[in-house]
């Protein structure tokens, strides 16, 4: 479960900062937590050693991790998801129940 859990956090995480990281950081981060390619499937199809990779990984998943800590957008995206799920169980008006659910859809 662990391997998930941080798969998807980095998957999060690449959807919001991936953009910031080196245009290598992105391919082989992509790679490796949204096609779920292995480090010597990556090292193969780049032609470059499994260290290479592993460092590109490493490197990338640290500056995610940065940016998170120093803007909390997934953090406060969670938040704001939560606190959407909260309302919608106490509403009554249609209306503001598809207000909710757009706010949901935009965050995700």
């Amino acid at each position: 479960m662990e391997k998930i859990s941080k798969t998807i956090r980095y998957n999060k995480l690449f959807n919001l900062y991936g953009k910031l990281l080196s245009s290598t950081q992105q391919e082989i981060l992509e790679s490796y937590f949204c096609f779920d390619l292995s480090i010597s499937e990556i090292a193969l199809e780049r032609d470059i050693s499994r260290a290479a990779v592993e460092d590109a990984l490493s490197k990338g998943s640290k500056k995610l991790e940065e940016y998170e800590s120093l803007l909390h957008f997934l953090e406060n995206n969670e938040e704001i998801l939560k606190n959407c799920a909260n309302l919608k169980k106490n509403l009554s008006n249609h209306k503001d129940l598809e207000l909710i659910e757009d706010i949901e859809r935009r965050l995700k």
